[in-house]
């Protein structure tokens, strides 16, 4: 009995494993061919080439295809085939060293939607059809890099291509740089980061290659929660102070916390933008405590939940001239005041009052024109900070507050915030 269940049960285990292994005999071939042919693509300079040329033509000619998404697309073929660390460690020179793994993603991120768009600016590349075809002429490899001849043809008018490659240590072959004729993708991209960033900060760099239409001037993503948010400072006057300021997380989303208790300190933060070409400014904060009887106009009463500055220019090299926006304990919405005192700013109330206490409120203002409504005449073409100060010692209270998403914007529907002059003392 015990023989004849034994039987059994190894005749049905026999033919579970028979089973098994025909389907892994007829399987493992075929993956094994995929494999290899992935493989040979990425291992073979042109053969990936080939394959993504293919890809960008599919996708070009597909009509089902809206604009948006078929630049999400090609972005993502840029991402796979070019060695986009690389390049933008060239770009950059010495800066990429000192960059926080947020700002490398970023700024590696806008060269690939600016390299999309010289791709698609291209016009052999505007004109392809499901004849055009990508010849390759001429042919070096030499180790881990590799430079192909190409010809496009199909297209009215046929055109010359040179692709660099560098094989990484997957043995993987990624773009290194493309030249259509005699202009050179990379050289291009270097002189125009290089003046750029004579004149402006990384942010801006970001934002024009990426043509997001905004620059984020702080969103403290690239700052470790519990600690001072990353390239911000204070005055000397403030190095023994307590500095209350903390980036804190919530819900995957980081911001700055500032919790006043008579310190007074401004954080700054030196960040050059092109204010002509992005006038606009927004912000959003959540105030959870006012000072005591706050109001912005007196010496001993002074104190505000929340402020942001936006700093124009500094006179002589050493006085601020700014504009603060405020959310105050007292004063109306759209009030503005200078009190007296070198490097003073113009302060312009954009909240008022406890109505919205532990609410995320979002503001945008023109600061082009806050700066004519307030100083008078037209502002610098260049911005060269921001600032933020929750304080609270003027009425010996507490203020608290939080801070996020400050951007400058290339257009919105927004005026300066001022709407009455107040006289200060």
């Amino acid at each position: 009995m015990q023989l004849r269940w034994l039987f059994i049960f190894n005749s049905h285990k026999w033919r579970i494993s028979f089973f098994t292994v025909l389907v892994i005999l007829i399987a493992v071939p075929l993956l094994s061919r995929q494999s290899g042919t992935a493989r040979g693509e990425e291992s073979n300079p042109d053969a990936r080439i080939q394959a993504y040329f293919q890809k960008w033509k599919q996708a070009a000619q597909e009509e089902t295809l809206d604009p948006p998404r078929r630049k999400a697309i090609y972005l993502s073929y840029i991402r796979e085939l070019f060695a986009l660390n690389n390049l933008s460690r060239t770009l950059l020179s010495k800066r990429w060293a000192e960059l926080s793994p947020v700002m490398k993603d970023r700024f590696s991120d806008a060269l690939a939607t600016a390299i999309v768009e010289e791709i698609l600016a291209a016009p052999a590349m505007q004109k392809l059809t499901g004849g055009s075809k990508l010849l390759l002429v001429k042919n070096k490899v030499d180790g881990l890099n590799a430079t192909l001849d190409y010809q496009l043809t199909g297209s009215p008018e046929k055109k010359n291509i040179r692709v660099f490659l560098v094989r990484d240590a997957r043995g993987v072959w990624n773009i290194t740089n493309l030249k259509f004729g005699k202009k050179s993708l990379m050289r291009h991209y270097y002189k125009y980061c290089h003046d750029l960033l004579d004149d402006y900060s990384l942010p801006y760099l970001i934002a024009e290659l990426s043509k997001s239409g905004y620059v984020v001037l702080e969103d403290f993503e690239d700052s470790t929660p519990g600690q001072l948010p990353r390239g911000w400072g204070w005055k000397k006057k403030d190095n023994e102070k307590r500095k209350p300021y903390r980036v804190e997380i919530e819900n995957g989303n980081k911001y700055l916390a500032a919790t006043d208790r008579g310190e007074s300190v401004i954080l700054g933060k030196k960040i050059k933008w092109n204010l002509k070409k992005y006038r606009y400014v927004s912000f959003r904060w959540r105030a959870h405590r006012l000072p005591e009887g706050g109001d912005e106009r007196y010496g001993k009463t002074v104190d505000s939940a929340a402020g942001i500055y936006f700093t124009y220019k500094k006179k002589l090299g050493l006085i601020p001239v700014s504009v603060k926006f405020v959310w105050s304990t007292t004063l109306p919405v759209g009030s503005a005041m200078l009190r007296n005192g070198i490097g003073k700013p113009w302060m312009v109330v954009a909240e008022s009052g406890a109505d919205h206490l532990g609410e995320w409120r979002t503001y945008v203002f023109d600061l082009y024109q806050a700066y004519r409504d307030t100083f008078g005449g037209d502002p610098p073409d260049t911005a060269i900070g921001i600032g933020i100060l929750s304080d609270a010692n003027s009425t010996h209270s507490f203020a608290y507050a939080d801070y996020d998403d400050i951007r400058a914007l290339k257009t919105a529907q927004a005026d300066s915030g001022v709407k009455k002059i107040l006289d200060a003392e």
